[in-house]
């Protein structure tokens, strides 16, 4: 719904807007009646109206002098003008300054119809324009914009290059890019199965609300390589193997065991392990070292950190085990991985 502002110095005809079409029916809630220019001043300052109707002749000043200065505080207001048919050399000056349209008075629920419509139309345009573009997200304080589900969990993708996200395909009720300090992101209601690991995929939400955790989760997915369980698993327990990948993940530096990670839960190893098997068809054990690997993967590709630096950040203390463990998963040494990456990347001109 759009906010707009009607403007009119006579009582009886600020009704007559208000009342002569159904302005909920067109998209917009009217947020005030104003009978002075500048109350209407004070109120496109607090309101911020996507759209104001209003007289051309009122107190103070005229409805042009009221177009200028509210476009001064508000550039993409759009606006429509009321005329008595003397003032139609005013009207028309209004629309030279940018209005939409005008209506002659007295007052025709067709003309208004029109007029609103043409208001509707341009700001729906406006909007996709702008929901085209990509969204720039602070990651210290994360807003997405409101969606309303309808049934349908909300995922953020994200990548470090925006090639390597997916192109829009239909059915969803949402798609919008965005892009942080380091990643880009698309935030959708539809995920396939066939997404590449260089994809991070958020845990599934029943809206865009905690942004923050949506970017938590798809960061952990995409610098771990893997996939969190499915949304539909979430809330059916105390903890589900999705809330374990994540506390893995964020701490897969640190030396972690079957114990601690069920005391962090509140729950029994037992327990731990046969919710986190269940729901994701891999080990917990398993599912660390996996996602151990990924990461080194990554660390080995993308810094110049030492070897066994390396190791370490991704909680291997033994250096030569962390070689053991990486050669037999990817099928050659963690130096020769690098190298073979790094010379790649210079073929490809990166």
């Amino acid at each position: 719904m759009y906010k707009i502002m009607l403007v009119d110095d006579e009582p009886l005809a600020l009704l007559g807007m208000e009342e002569i079409i159904d302005w909920n029916a067109e998209g917009f809630t009217v947020v005030a009646s104003c009978s002075s220019g500048t109350e209407a001043l004070e109120q496109a300052e607090n309101l911020s109206p996507d759209a104001v109707v209003t007289d051309i002749r009122i107190p103070d000043m005229t409805g042009i002098e009221l177009l200028e200065k509210i476009r001064k505080i508000r550039p993409q207001t759009e606006f429509f003008v009321v005329s008595a048919y003397s003032d139609f050399e005013m009207a028309r000056e209004a629309i030279r300054l940018a209005a939409l349209d005008y209506v002659l008075k007295p007052l025709s629920e067709e003309e208004f119809l029109k007029a609103a419509g043409c208001m509707r139309n341009k700001l729906d345009q406006r909007q996709k324009r702008k929901e085209e573009q990509p969204l720039r997200i602070d990651k210290k304080n994360p807003v997405f914009p409101a969606y309303q589900s309808r049934g349908r969990s909300c995922y953020l993708l994200l990548a470090f290059r925006r090639d390597h996200l997916p192109s829009k395909c239909g059915g969803e009720t949402l798609w919008r890019e965005i892009e942080t300090e380091d990643c880009v992101g698309i935030l959708t209601d539809r995920i396939l199965p066939e997404y590449p690991a260089r994809i991070g995929i958020s845990i599934g939400m029943p809206d865009c609300s905690d942004a923050a955790f949506m970017l938590r989760s798809a960061f952990a997915s995409l610098q771990g390589g893997f996939r969190f369980c499915s949304a539909q698993e979430r809330g059916k327990s105390e903890v589900s193997a999705a809330d374990i990948q994540l506390y893995l993940f964020e701490h897969l530096s640190e030396d972690i065991s079957l114990e601690q990670l069920a005391q962090n839960f509140f729950i029994t190893k037992t327990y731990c392990c046969d919710v986190f098997k269940k729901q994701s068809g891999d080990t917990v054990l398993g599912f660390l070292k996996k996602i151990r690997l990924n990461f080194a993967k990554r660390l080995l590709a993308e810094t110049i950190l030492s070897l066994p630096e390396v190791a370490w950040r991704c909680g291997y203390r033994d250096y030569s085990h962390f070689g053991k463990h990486f050669k037999t998963d990817v099928g050659s040494s963690p130096e020769l991985y690098r190298r073979q990456v790094r010379e790649a990347c210079f073929q490809e001109g990166r």
